[in-house]
């Protein structure tokens, strides 16, 4: 007699072969087997009949690091049949925190109501396993995390002791099971790190078997020597590379990731395992400030406050924002402030300009567009978020279908309630992966059902290094999801972005029933998951 058996449903196992009659068998955090239907005996069942049973999604991207401490149910992801984030991405992590990286950190999450109590990373997964959240949850190390602790927010390169105190603290990391690091290019201070130094740090990821992922230097136009660092940087360190979020920036970029994707195909035939996520979505998100110079950023918040404040400096950040020849990627030049929508609002005077673009408050204000992002960056601290309409429909398509894909959110763990559903959001956080499966493979008939499953179960577990989940199989992991074909989408709109998705039925973590007929059953069963190295 089994702990549960799912009956009556199509097991779709996530290698990406056919979808079969089966039912699934589980006892315990395992799955038992997988036997005929009707043959196996459950103390619980779970009757699936006319849909789909898969692995739980592996979300490859996200930024849930404290979200999760935040919102430990993690509503917004394990309703759409995420069981597991790797967190830690686009060069932050919540650890290991030292120096002026602690500080900021501890500031940044104030709004989360998330206290930092923790140093190392070791401190921040026993944070997490002993709150328990209702996903899994594994961690990369933020090559940004350590620049900010060991150097702090100037640009300069590291001296070589600094440089070895950072490859120390990842070393620290990976033996406390990190499962990699991350790089985020066109943040501060991480747009200061020259490629030498993230050979570097790669290289020591590499000895413990661990992965480097990038938010690379440039997605516009120069997305071809952003992906062609990428690539140098896996070659030379031997590190697998994830490109993170792949996309092209700009209407006069569209068209670029033929180019990159013939890259990152010729680069694999030499040896490089470089391959890439995507989310199903034409607009990024992230802090309104990255669409400043890096000398605007050089020396930390402070300095780009006084900066924000000088009339001079102001006026110097204007002359270069129509400049599409600068030598950083202006995002100004190529969306224009029309396509950069404001989010995250936390004064309440300014809460009227939420999910609103910079252009269209400029019009009602009568002032000068970037005179308007500037103020409301003062005014929240630099704490406004964006929305950025940039991509175009028919890259998504080529990207997600590519065979190197996977599908990861860019998004976090939240909830329509709490500190986490005080201000609009991307809806990523809510529908990536019914979207996906909905739009991509289902509507568009782009590629197979099992295949971008595939893209979301055992391709992403692989890639990190979880080598109990992922497939639907005997001994596996039981983290499983079962969705209603007919049934599954996103809700969540740029306008209404706090929606469930709809058609995740039923959703177990760890064999614990943790989404009952689309409703949360409070359960909290995830587990922190820590990278197993062996060093000679």
């Amino acid at each position: 007699m089994h702990d549960i058996i799912i009956t009556g449903g199509t097991v779709i196992d996530g290698t990406g072969s056919p979808g079969v009659k089966a039912d699934v068998a589980i006892g315990g955090t395992r799955i038992s087997e997988l036997c005929k239907a009707s043959e196996g005996k459950g103390a619980m069942v779970i009757d699936a009949k006319g849909m789909v049973v898969c692995p739980g999604f592996v979300d490859i991207h996200t930024h849930s690091d404290t979200y999760l401490l935040s919102c430990p149910l993690a509503e917004s992801k394990i309703r759409q049949g995420v069981t597991t984030e790797l967190v830690g991405n686009c060069g932050g992590s919540a650890a290991p925190l030292v120096g002026l990286a602690r500080k900021v950190y501890a500031e940044s999450n104030k709004s989360l109501w998330v206290e930092v109590d923790w140093s190392t990373f070791d401190e921040y997964l026993l944070r997490l396993s002993d709150l328990r959240t209702s996903v899994n949850v594994a961690s990369l190390v933020g090559a940004d995390t350590l620049r900010l602790g060991v150097i702090g927010a100037d640009d300069r390169a590291p001296s070589d002791d600094e440089l070895g105190e950072m490859n120390k603290l990842l070393a620290d990391a990976m033996l406390e099971g990190a499962y990699g690091i991350s790089s985020g290019l066109i943040y501060a201070p991480g747009c200061f790190a020259k490629t030498e130094e993230l050979i570097s740090l790669a290289t020591t990821a590499a000895s413990f078997g661990g992965m480097y992922a990038s938010h690379i230097r440039g997605e516009g136009r120069t997305l071809v020597d952003a992906v062609a660092e990428a690539i140098r940087i896996g070659r030379e360190s031997g590190c697998s590379v994830q490109v993170s979020h792949h996309k092209a920036t700009g209407p006069k970029n569209w068209g670029l990731v033929k180019t990159t994707l013939a890259m990152m195909e010729r680069a694999r035939t030499e040896g490089v395992d470089v391959a890439f996520d995507v989310y199903p979505y034409t607009a990024s998100s992230t802090a309104l400030d990255t669409v400043l110079p890096p000398w605007a950023r050089d020396g930390g918040k402070e300095k780009e406050l006084e900066r924000l404040r000088d009339p001079g400096t102001r006026e110097a950040m204007k002359k270069e924002f129509p400049d599409r020849e600068t030598e950083w990627e202006n995002t100004v030049a190529e969306d224009g402030w029309a396509n950069i929508v404001m989010i995250g609002f936390k004064d309440n005077g300014n809460k009227r300009f939420e999910n609103r673009s910079v252009q269209s408050v400029a019009d009602e204000l009568g002032k000068d567009p970037a005179d308007v992002a500037f103020d409301l960056m003062l005014k929240e601290d630099l704490g406004v978020g964006a929305i950025f309409h940039e991509m175009s429909e028919d890259d998504v398509k080529m990207v997600i279908s590519h065979p190197l894909s996977m599908v990861g959110s860019d998004g976090e763990s939240e909830a329509p309630y709490g500190p986490t559903g005080a201000s609009p959001t991307h809806p990523r956080s809510y529908g990536t992966f019914p979207r996906a499966i909905r739009r991509y493979s289902m509507d568009m008939g782009l590629i197979p059902l099992e295949a971008m499953i595939h893209k979301m179960t055992s391709r992403p577990a692989e890639r990190i290094g979880l080598k109990d989940r992922g497939v639907l199989a005997k001994g596996m992991a039981a983290d499983v999801v079962i969705f209603d074909p007919e049934r599954i989408r996103d809700l969540a709109t740029f306008e209404d972005s706090h929606r469930y998705a709809d058609g995740i039925v039923h959703v177990l973590v760890n064999g614990q029933v943790t989404i009952e007929d689309g409703q949360h059953t409070k359960e909290r069963a995830g587990q922190v998951l820590r990278h197993k190295v062996s060093v000679a």
